[in-house]
């Protein structure tokens, strides 16, 4: 059992930083990296909350853990000695006072980390029901406080309170600060939790809030999906190739907005037990859907199909800087294989969801990609993140997620011009 820390930042041992780590969260950045810091007081375990200071002169408080990288995770700066409940109870209403209002049964995200200046802690609402995702060890240590206050916050800002509350403490990152992985009902039904519904904008996707991947939703591609319908209502009957389909959030919108037929692929059984669900509760028909459970490699390198549409929406290929290489090699790889499946005039939405790969980074690839199949491409959409999932303006790190529609040129080998789809307009 973690031992929480006193409510009162006066009696928590200190971390001396460096100068240059001291300016930039004097900035508003909010981490410190390991070696910055220069002398850590030892409360005996290797993660625990702390004052930061500099040459004795206080910088903030927050957490620290000596096993990871990212070292010191900023809450509070200055001098202030705020109560570690009251801080933590005005941040959630704060972050969830800026999603407000939402339409009735809408998911959000109503934390997202850093940016609401909660490090390390994420907060989904999936109307009756709530998850807390703890990346840290940080935020570990705090989790009996934040199972009491984020309920009652939930209830202020909604008028009832929560039916369900899951922890989710799963997420790969953690390996990172050297703490295991756990999943916990805080309290509600289980198996309710795992029948969850998802309603965004006139469509149902099941969703497990338990077991599935993220929190049991992609809630932060919303706008770039609604962009896509958008897109396929300007082409009815098109062909829809989903690549990493998960639960269907792209294909099925697809579906809705007159597809003649999309083909999903996704490894994951359980994933696609969900998309089939989803497909019967939105009355779509089913003869217009392919649900393939393969790799989707494996599917691009034995495919002939030719689509109106491709979604490329892999997982974070780069998890780690030391991975990078091998991710831009196969965001390459994967992209050249889209591009060969799109028809001429065709669009191909691709994203990526790794921090560490940068927009011009991504958009570089994608060129490289139509460049080597002796393509051209016109840009028809430029989206990020969805606005619940907020971008901190002095870290950058709080962006991370790139897609663009990449239009397949008419005519661009030199042969005749074929079905081409306008511009996505605002």
């Amino acid at each position: 059992m973690v031992e929480a820390p006193s409510l009162d930042p006066a009696g928590w041992p200190e971390v001396e930083i460096t100068p240059r780590a001291a300016k930039r969260l004097a900035g508003g950045h909010l981490w410190v990296f390991a070696n910055e810091v220069t002398a850590a007081g030892d409360p005996g375990r290797p993660a625990f909350w702390c004052r930061f200071r500099t040459g004795g002169n206080p910088v903030g408080w927050g957490c620290y853990n000596r096993h990871s990288l990212i070292a010191g995770r900023l809450f509070a700066f200055g001098a202030r000695e705020d109560r570690l409940d009251g801080l933590l109870e005005r941040r959630l209403a704060a972050a969830i006072g800026r999603r407000l209002p939402l339409p009735p049964g809408r998911a959000a995200r109503l934390v997202f980390s850093e940016a609401d200046f909660l490090p390390g802690l994420v907060v989904d609402f999936y109307p009756p029901y709530g998850v807390l995702q703890s990346h840290t060890a940080g935020i570990d240590l705090v989790l009996p406080l934040l199972e009491e206050i984020l309920p009652a916050a939930l209830r202020r800002a909604f008028g009832a309170p929560p039916e369900g509350l899951l922890i989710r403490a799963d997420a790969p990152v953690r390996e990172l600060e050297a703490v295991g992985r756990f999943t916990r009902v805080a309290f509600g039904d289980r198996e309710a939790l795992r029948a969850a519904w998802v309603e965004e904008e006139g469509v149902r996707f099941a969703a497990d809030l338990v077991e599935g991947q993220k929190t049991g939703f992609f809630l932060d591609q919303r706008e770039n999906r609604l962009r896509f319908e958008k897109a396929v209502r300007q082409a009815p009957g098109a062909r829809v190739l989903d690549l990493f389909s998960y639960s269907g959030g792209w294909g099925l919108r697809a579906l809705r907005a007159g597809a003649g037929r999309v083909v999903f692929v996704e490894e994951s059984r359980e994933a696609l037990g969900l998309l089939e669900r989803s497909l019967a509760a939105n009355g779509l028909p089913r003869e217009r859907a392919a649900l393939c459970r393969e790799d989707v490699f494996e599917f691009l390198a034995r495919d002939a199909g030719r689509y109106d549409f491709v979604v490329s929406d892999p997982p974070a290929f780069a998890k780690s800087k030391k991975a990078l290489p091998q991710a831009h090699r196969a965001y390459l790889k994967l992209n050249r294989l889209a591009w060969r499946r799109l028809k001429p005039g065709g669009l191909l939405f691709a994203s990526s969801c790794s921090r560490l790969v940068s927009e011009a980074e991504f958009a570089g690839i994608l060129a490289a990609a139509v460049r080597r199949e002796g393509g051209r491409a016109h840009v028809a959409y430029r989206g990020m993140q969805a606005p619940d999932h907020p971008v901190l303006l002095s870290m950058p790190e709080t962006a991370y997620l790139k897609c663009f529609a990449l239009r397949k040129v008419e005519g661009e080998n030199g042969g005749p011009p074929a079905r081409s789809f306008p511009l996505i307009s605002k």
